[in-house]
């Protein structure tokens, strides 16, 4: 008798694509949407939609809102941590392969009488 092979099981994607994480950053920064959109040159709604969907998939409230602003909760300070460090390293790969692409390469030959 052959024993099937066990699945892997697939762990879902809850936090979603990374701009998601950029905006929830964006938000965190600034304090509201509109200073969000400005800085991510997008639309307040935008903004908006964005962390309503990051909040859904991850079933939890990131956001505080008052009368001056996006306050982070306190079950949104782990995510913005993780979100910094998310940030950091995504830059610097960005920095890398700009840096791999300008690198000099080649022969360099030189006359002189």
């Amino acid at each position: 008798m052959v024993t099937p092979t066990p699945r892997k099981s697939k762990v879902p994607n809850i936090l979603g694509d990374w701009d998601d994480v950029r905006f929830f950053l964006a938000v965190a920064k600034t304090g509201s949407f509109s200073a969000a959109a400005t800085q991510l040159n997008t639309k307040q709604t935008t903004v908006g939609r964005r962390i309503q969907a990051l909040e859904r998939r991850l079933g939890a409230k990131l956001f505080d809102r008052h009368r001056h602003g996006m306050e982070v909760t306190p079950a949104a300070r782990g995510v913005l941590v993780q979100a910094e460090s998310m940030m950091s390293n995504a830059t610097a790969i960005e920095r890398h392969l700009a840096g791999l692409d300008r690198e000099m390469s080649g022969v360099v030959r030189i006359a002189a009488t």
